[in-house]
């Protein structure tokens, strides 16, 4: 220990002396303690004593904690498995369509959480095309079951990117072995596959359990009466201006949300558990038999004909003029939410900004902090993959509290929400960009600075280069998620200032069917066009939306 400080020591000294690399250290860890840690402390430090007798003496917040978890439970159980199954079909069989069926489970990821909600309720609705045209039933999809089903759908894909990525890591040498000393297929499965995969179902898991925690958009539009702590924190601030209590609400939120995330960090840091070390095995898996396949193709397939029913249903909305009374085509829904109002636009420069600002500060805070050895380096690590762990609706009421007043009164104005957006999306970006520089010798670097190079030359011109494809990655990605943001934003919107993704909420809330459809259409288009360009440029050398 005391030679690892002393080594950190003599490293920190060697950046002191490069005055240029030691500023742009201090400005990286200004900037996350400032924009990260600042606004969670100012939520978790506002409510008081009084605050949190007044919760737990009402129990229709009580109430709200317990949906939470009730839907998180219910939610990660079944996206989770929905995702395994999907993993497994795409990785271990040899069933036609796996194109088809891996294209669409994108969609969930490039597009708005909440257009599942937006969908539902279009489909099964009480005007529904499916329950009241087709079948003429008066049905009412909100509650808990159709929030169950939403975000079953919204975030399987988080599941399946996971599980899949595990799977292939496996060793095929030790399925051959099982099966040489005469094991059964599900022998085989139950033995050696599945105790290999568990670490990968927990990551995903853990992870699914975040996302359906901060889910924000899904439980306003489709929850109906079945309040949960991300909306009742927003109804607090809105509503009754409780600022205090919305805070109190959030910090609840957190508990159960950095619990998984610190959980899903240590199994994914005991991963080796499903690979195998030494030479890679050249021997080829046996695909899964017919009686595995086609019973796995055909719960693909109906998975997938209803994501393909959720967005052929935003679009058909988008083009209607009245929904669930004229059916007629009509370019109206798209002319007022598109060419007569700014919120596409805003959303556009705002995430365009916010993804330059991330792609940058990710690659330069992951070559400082991987790179370079100083005391405080963990801690700016955590600091900087902090955001994955803090929902939404916290960031958002930390960023109101946080930057309401001089130095730094930054509310109401565009800047705070490209600020959130960036920020919200760096631990994607920072983690990419690890990883990559991960497969790079080092040894690289060391002789570029021989050559009397220093730091930053060495990074502009040797580590960067490197770093392109990992840099435009966090690009789109950030662009990506940032258009289609909701949780955080919706407490920073201002008039002039108003972001597609909280213009679909409120035309939801109100009725509007078809125009916000036409906006949520816009949105997974700009989504769909922004994947596609980045597929063509970068090819497979790089990824994107893989966990």
């Amino acid at each position: 220990m005391l030679d690892q400080v002393r080594l950190q020591a003599k490293e920190f000294r060697r950046i002191a002396a490069d005055p240029l690399l030691l500023t742009l250290l201090v400005i990286v860890a200004g900037l996350l303690v400032v924009f990260i840690l600042f606004p969670v402390v100012r939520v978790l430090t506002l409510p008081r004593l009084e605050h949190w007798h007044e919760f737990l003496g009402r129990p229709a917040l009580l109430r709200a904690a317990i949906h939470s978890l009730v839907m998180m439970i219910l939610s990660t159980t079944t996206a989770t498995l929905v995702g395994l199954l999907f993993a497994y079909a795409l990785v271990r069989t040899q069933m036609p369509m796996k194109a088809f069926f891996r294209t669409l489970t994108l969609l969930p990821l490039i597009s708005p959480p909440f257009v599942t909600g937006l969908a539902f309720i279009l489909l099964f609705g009480r005007r529904g095309l499916f329950t009241y045209s087709v079948l003429g039933l008066d049905l009412n999809p909100y509650g808990w079951h159709g929030l169950w089903m939403a975000q079953t759908l919204a975030f399987f894909p988080v599941a399946y990117l996971t599980i899949a990525g595990v799977l292939r890591s496996i060793d095929p040498a030790l399925e051959l072995a099982a099966q040489d000393l005469g094991a059964s297929g599900f022998q085989i499965f139950r033995t050696v596959t599945l105790p290999l995969l568990t670490p990968g179902i927990a990551s995903a898991a853990l992870l699914v359990g975040i996302f359906v925690l901060a889910d924000f958009g899904n439980p306003m539009l489709i929850g109906g009466n079945y309040s949960v702590l991300a909306t009742e924190a927003y109804m607090q601030v809105i509503g009754r201006y409780n600022t205090e209590m919305a805070a109190l609400l959030a910090s609840v939120l957190l508990l159960p949300s950095l619990a998984l995330f610190l959980a899903q960090r240590y199994v994914m840091e005991k991963r080796s558990f499903v690979t195998v070390t030494g030479r890679p095995s050249a021997l080829g898996r046996k695909p899964a038999p017919w009686y595995v396949t086609w019973p796995l193709f055909g719960f693909c397939l109906a998975v997938s004909l209803v994501i393909l029913a959720i967005y052929l249903v935003i679009v058909l909305g988008a083009f209607s003029k009245v929904w669930g009374v004229d059916w007629s085509l009509s370019l109206r829904n798209f002319q007022y939410t598109i060419f007569r109002q700014r919120d596409l636009y805003n959303s556009v420069r705002f995430a365009l900004s916010a993804a330059v600002l991330t792609a940058a500060l990710a690659t330069l805070s992951a070559y400082l902090i991987e790179r370079k050895s100083f005391l405080g380096r963990e801690v700016l690590d955590f600091f900087t993959v902090l955001p994955a762990a803090v929902p939404g609706t916290l960031i958002g009421i930390g960023y109101v509290l946080a930057f309401n007043q001089p130095p730094l009164e930054l509310t109401g104005t565009a800047a705070i929400i490209v600020l959130c957006m960036a920020f919200r999306t760096l631990p994607v970006g920072y983690r990419n960009a690890v990883s990559v520089l991960h497969q790079i010798d080092v040894a690289i670097e060391r002789a570029s600075e021989d050559l009397g190079a220093d730091s930053l030359r060495t990074f502009v011109h040797i580590v960067l280069p490197l770093l392109k494809y990992a840099f435009f990655a966090t690009l789109v990605y950030t662009f990506v998620k940032s258009i289609n943001t909701l949780s955080a934003v919706i407490f920073l919107i201002s008039p002039g200032n108003v972001v597609a993704s909280a213009s679909i909420l409120g035309l939801a809330e109100h009725g509007y069917w078809g125009q916000a459809a036409a906006l949520a259409t816009a949105l997974i288009t700009l989504g769909l066009l922004s994947v596609v360009v980045f597929r063509l440029i970068a090819g497979r050398r790089a990824q994107l939306f893989e966990l």
